[in-house]
């Protein structure tokens, strides 16, 4: 019994049609979940942030000499780090 070509075209792009609508549901349902899951959190870590920033600014108010002195020697660091690092790389070349 020859089948009809025309009638396996339509089924497939049926089932196509069908598999379209359920990858995109999944996807949408997915998609709620994660955000449902995300959302919480990156308030908490927002408001964290913000309230470490308050204490942060706080303590800097409260002590200016010992916060000019930690970004001084933070920079001696950095400025030695990368004196070496230019240092390393003139005598490779």
């Amino acid at each position: 019994m020859p089948r009809d070509l025309s009638t396996d075209i339509d089924r497939l792009t049926t089932q196509l049609a069908d598999l379209r609508a359920a990858l995109a549901k999944q996807a949408s349902a997915s998609a709620d979940d994660a955000s449902s899951y995300i959302m919480p959190r990156a308030r908490q870590a927002a408001h964290q942030l913000r309230h470490e920033g308050y204490q942060l600014s706080d303590t800097v108010r409260r002590n200016p000499g010992a916060t000019t002195g930690a970004i001084v020697g933070a920079l001696a660091l950095i400025a030695g780090f990368a004196f070496l690092l230019s240092k390393a790389g003139s005598d490779r070349g």
